[in-house]
C-alpha cells in the first residue's frame, strides 16, 4: 500500500504518524518542532497535538525544491 493511500491528503496526524509521513523518527520529529523546521502543530488537548497532512506535505516540497532540512 502506498503512503498517499494510507492517509488521506485532508486529514491530520499525531506525531508518531506524522514522523512517519516523513520518515523520521519520533525523536527527530520533536526536535525538528522545537526548532521551527516544522510546521506548528495544532493542540487539541493539553496532551494531544496533530498536524494537517496538508502542511506536513507542504514541509516536503519545500524540503525537495531547497536540497533537504539545513
Amino acid at each position: 500500500m502506498q503512503l498517499a493511500e494510507q492517509h488521506p491528503s485532508n486529514g491530520v496526524l499525531r506525531a508518531k504518524g506524522a514522523a512517519a509521513r516523513l520518515c523520521i523518527g519520533e525523536s527527530t520529529f520533536w526536535l525538528w518542532t522545537r526548532q521551527g523546521k516544522i510546521p506548528q502543530g495544532i493542540r487539541l488537548s493539553p496532551r494531544c497535538t496533530v498536524w494537517r497532512i496538508s502542511d506536513l506535505d507542504a514541509f516536503l516540497e519545500r524540503q525537495a525544491a531547497h536540497g533537504g532540512v539545513s
